[in-house]
């Protein structure tokens, strides 16, 4: 138990890559690590009812898949490959 009259660490956030972007990317990401339930319970409570959101974050979502092959490619990787490309098969 640290002190009340000592600072203490009770997180950390990492900027390194912040950027302006569109937060579908972000969502998309939430919804396919995590599963639509909890994607559906993010956008209820961040209140993001725009059909055009839900558009962009299925669009990326798709892209996922292909981003994975890609990388599995560049790195030379075959098992990654087969996977990213399972769907698609």
């Amino acid at each position: 138990m640290v002190p009340a009259s000592l600072p203490y660490l009770s997180g950390v956030l990492d900027w390194d890559d912040v950027t302006l972007s569109d937060p579908a990317e972000d969502l998309a990401a939430i919804g396919a690590s995590y599963g639509p339930e909890l994607l559906e319970r993010v956008l209820a409570l961040g209140n993001w009812s725009s059909q055009g959101l839900f558009t962009r974050v299925a669009a990326i979502r798709g892209t996922f898949a292909l981003q994975q092959a890609l990388y599995a490619i560049r790195d030379g990787d075959e098992e990654e490959l087969a996977d990213g490309l399972a769907d698609y098969r």
